[in-house]
């Protein structure tokens, strides 16, 4: 009990930490080894070997119940789908399908329990559920970053190539109406219909799947044709159209669809990444100017700035958490001092310029402005400019036509 309440209260952020996702890889390594192994090598300690797996498994979904709550099913990830759904086959495999039987052989006896077709198809089809163990080799592809690239690349592939598909279905569905007309009546071969002939292009049906073998490299139903010119020139047509043509747009949307969606991965990659850092920054500036800010009034004044700059631990401190040169960060605080002074004049704060003689900086605002320190420009930004000195124009010729008219 004490071990259930400590599992309840303890902090579970561990769980997405890179050893724990290492271990989860390697069990699911090894389980893939075992799969085949179970298939191939006839052994009775395979039942153990995969409760253990199982218990494995069922304490990660566990953890990660404990940790996300209800936002495991609502989040919009299908993983979390998948990996409910393996555990809970793998469950019902290893664990009631053995319950059931040993409670019907203990109350209704083994010859009852053969002679209910009702029950026996229930078994039957919660047998088949250990196929669903296969699927595990899926979750070992997400764990594996370049693997998962790889398979999100082939899902976006797969939903782009749908029309690719319909239009190879049109174009095969109206080759297979000339060849049934040309060849499977004859009209290329002078009137003579070979066996082979009616074989492959005797029906519609049949020429649509002659020709889908021939687009995938099948030349034996070329056969009835092949010693005719009209026939030859009737399959080069085919073969062009197809084998050069709509392979060649097939190829080219699977390898833009992996493309953009490897980029668009490496993006989210990079984001995270500069997420973490910012957040790592964030902490370590907190500490440093809450180290130095004695007045507790969440600025940094001009003595206390300088007094950084001086001491080297705390100047390398700071230039170790922003990652900037020493000029750059006088030139931050320079300028974020600066806006300050005029945003407190501006809103006509008098008392408090004029006991504040020196510069003084809010170090969240520091921290802020260090966030898109590498972000490009864009023309949104250029706009807010644009719109801020235009602002500041009409106020000063505003204010100077007051001064002349006064």
């Amino acid at each position: 009990m004490k071990i259930f309440r400590s599992f309840l209260q303890s902090d579970l952020d561990w769980t997405e930490g890179a050893c724990f996702e290492t271990f989860m890889s390697g069990v699911i390594a090894v389980n893939s080894v075992i799969m085949s192994l179970e298939v191939d090598v006839d052994w009775s300690g395979w039942l153990y070997v995969e409760n253990f797996l199982q218990i494995v498994y069922t304490f990660e979904l566990a953890l990660r119940l404990k940790k996300k709550g209800c936002r495991f099913f609502t989040s919009c990830e299908g993983w979390n789908y998948l990996d409910f759904i393996m555990v809970l086959c793998g469950a019902m495999d290893l664990w009631l399908i053995p319950l059931v039987h040993f409670l019907q052989d203990l109350f209704n006896g083994d010859e009852e329990v053969k002679q209910n077709s009702t029950l026996k198809g229930v078994f039957k089809v919660l047998t088949l559920m250990r196929l669903v163990r296969v699927l595990r080799l899926v979750k070992l592809l997400k764990m594996v970053k370049p693997l998962y690239r790889l398979l999100l690349g082939v899902m976006e592939s797969v939903r782009a190539m749908q029309w690719v598909i319909v239009l190879t279905f049109l174009t095969l569905y109206a080759c297979a109406v000339v060849f049934t007309n040309l060849v499977g009546k004859g009209l290329v071969t002078d009137g003579e219909i070979s066996p082979k002939a009616t074989k492959y292009f005797g029906s519609v049906p049949r020429s649509l799947f002659s020709l889908f073998k021939l687009m995938n490299g099948d030349l034996d139903v070329v056969e009835p044709i092949a010693n005719y010119i009209a026939g030859q020139l009737l399959f080069a047509s085919f073969m062009v159209v197809t084998n050069w043509a709509v392979l060649a747009i097939l190829t080219s949307v699977v390898s833009d669809n992996m493309i953009s969606t490897s980029q668009k991965a490496n993006e989210e990659d990079e984001q995270k990444i500069r997420h973490e850092m910012h957040e790592l920054r964030v902490r370590r500036l907190q500490m440093l100017f809450d180290e130095i800010d004695k007045d507790g009034d969440a600025c940094i004044s001009s003595s206390e700035w300088k007094t950084i700059m001086k001491t080297p631990d705390l100047r390398h401190e700071l230039l170790q958490a922003t990652g900037l040169a020493e000029e750059v960060v006088n030139d931050y605080f320079e300028n974020l001092s600066e806006d300050a002074q005029q945003m407190l004049q501006a809103r006509g704060i008098r008392e408090r310029k004029q006991s504040m003689p020196e510069k003084q900086l809010d170090y969240h605002m520091f921290i802020e402005a260090l966030k898109d320190d590498e972000a490009m420009a864009d023309k949104r930004s250029l706009l807010k400019v644009t719109s801020h000195l235009r602002r500041l124009e009409n106020k000063l010729e505003v204010f100077l036509h007051s001064g002349s008219t006064g």
